[in-house]
């Protein structure tokens, strides 16, 4: 491509949206908050591709609007079938609309005119002006737009690149001659997601099967005297349909525009607004995309509208609770007892890793209220681990006492390492969860922030962020992995409360 060549993106953006939300909708993503923000992910993935891979020198986005337009008062009944839009998606929107604004990038919302209208309109002049333009949309009404220099891009899906559609491909999927023809086989096809009629009894192949043979729908029309059977006495009964159809269908490239050309040049992100938002959003991989390996968005970060108010995640500085550590014999005893006399309790393993063969158990920690629990660290040596283990045997192996965990199948796993037997009832956190609330992420952390509205101590304030300088659990200072891991048993047992 000559490096002087003006390049134009033009991105469907509802056409986008709902299919970022519908492309995810058996694993969505939520945000700690319960924000859906699967249309919002794969949006902004799809900016950023374009922006990093394409380098558009000029790019906007153009939605629909819910005003009337001119197909509403040529047939009322237009699109009059559709559903409302998901209410997860329309809480998605906003968002929408504050990530282009992040990127830079026009949003375009003419009142009374459909987003392919104004993308054909620009499409036309930007061609005029010896743009060669994208219009990004899965949507195949865009077909009939194509050119020489305008082409379609189907956004990336199933692992498959984005698909880019010129003249040879159109005519090729279509078996038509021309590109106009399109917008015939349309006409006759009809479009149930528009509520678009067509001709009853003309589906896709037989459209383009007799556009192919007729060239247009009135030249077709005009020959209703070649054609027998049902298809003769619809298409003579229904040749005003046709024709209202294929007017419903046609693009109109002639939209009145306040913003021109000129208005979509490519611009610099704005760092500080796309940074809040996806702080907001919890986007930490894109952030890192973005801004840098030194990027977090955690759920601390997000906040959730609630009514006129806001929720702003809760920590340990926030709420009341009883931590306390059991490193003498007479106070693990205490809590021996406590637990005997409980019918169940939460408990978690500390480890130097995650492979019991080679790693070291370096503290547990029980729970049996909410807000109340207590560390128990363990020594460096294996004879010592063992000797406090002894002391927890029974009430590790009582049928009758149910035990809680996340992910409790390593915790077990590991004890049993150790030679200690876990019985009685089991109850996982983490495959409840996957039972009651399964468009969520599993770990520990984003359940509580989503379900309890309480954010825990992240491991990477102990033992610092992956790479060389990253320290193992045991190197850090046991009164700070006490109060770790105490709260991870007592956040684990109200999360089973809340799930139970």
């Amino acid at each position: 491509m000559n490096s002087e060549q003006k390049t134009l993106y033009l991105i469907d953006g509802m056409a986008l949206a709902y299919r970022g939300h519908f492309a995810l909708f058996r694993n969505p993503r939520m945000s700690s908050t319960g924000l859906n923000t699967s249309a919002i992910f794969v949006f902004a993935n799809t900016l950023l591709d374009i922006i990093t891979s394409k380098k558009p020198t000029h790019i906007a986005v153009a939605f629909d609007t819910p005003e009337p337009t001119f197909r509403h008062v040529m047939y009322p009944e237009y699109k009059a079938q559709r559903e409302a839009m998901p209410e997860e998606l329309s809480q998605a929107l906003p968002y929408i609309f504050r990530l282009c604004e992040g990127f830079n990038i026009p949003v375009l919302r003419n009142p009374g005119w459909e987003a392919d209208d104004v993308i054909g309109t620009l499409a036309r002049q930007a061609e005029a002006d010896g743009f060669v333009t994208y219009m990004v949309t899965p949507d195949k009404d865009y077909g009939q737009l194509v050119s020489e220099n305008t082409y379609m891009c189907k956004p990336a899906r199933s692992g498959k690149g984005a698909e880019i559609l010129g003249i040879p491909e159109i005519l090729e999927k279509w078996g038509i001659k021309r590109i106009d023809q399109l917008i015939d086989i349309f006409g006759l096809m009809g479009d149930a997601s528009d509520n678009i009629p067509g001709v009853p009894g003309i589906g896709e192949k037989t459209a383009q099967k007799l556009i192919a043979e007729y060239d247009t729908i009135e030249n077709l029309l005009s020959h209703t005297d070649e054609l027998k059977g049902k298809r003769q006495e619809n298409l003579v009964a229904y040749a005003h349909q046709a024709r209202l159809s294929r007017e419903l269908v046609t693009i109109n490239c002639e939209v009145p525009m306040e913003l021109g050309l000129a208005d979509f040049v490519s611009r610099e992100v704005d760092q500080a607004a796309l940074q809040q938002l996806f702080q907001e959003l919890e986007f930490s991989n894109l952030g890192k995309k973005i801004f840098g390996q030194d990027f977090e968005a955690s759920p601390t970060a997000a906040v959730a509208d609630v009514g006129e108010g806001a929720v702003t995640l809760k920590t340990i500085e926030d709420v009341a609770h009883t931590y306390s550590v059991a490193d003498t014999v007479e106070k693990r005893s205490e809590w021996v007892e406590r637990l005997q006399q409980s019918k169940q309790f939460c408990f978690d393993t500390e480890t130097t890793g995650l492979d019991p063969r080679s790693c070291e158990l370096i503290g547990l920690s029980f729970a049996i209220e909410p807000h109340v629990a207590v560390y128990v660290p363990l020594p460096d040596d294996r004879i010592g681990v063992l000797t406090i283990l002894e002391e927890f045997r029974s009430v590790f192996r009582d049928e009758t006492i149910a035990k809680i965990g996340h992910n409790l199948k390593f915790d077990v796993g590991f004890l049993a390492a150790y030679d200690i037997e876990v019985g009685g009832a089991l109850y996982d956190t983490m495959l409840a969860a996957s039972l009651v609330v399964p468009e969520m992420r599993r770990t520990m952390d984003y359940l509580s922030a989503a379900l309890l509205g309480y954010q825990p101590v992240p491991i990477t304030e102990l033992i610092g962020k992956k790479g060389q300088q990253q320290l193992l659990l045991s190197d850090v200072a046991d009164e700070r992995v006490a109060e770790y891991s105490a709260e991870d048993a007592d956040v684990t047992l109200q999360l089973w409360l809340h799930l139970e």
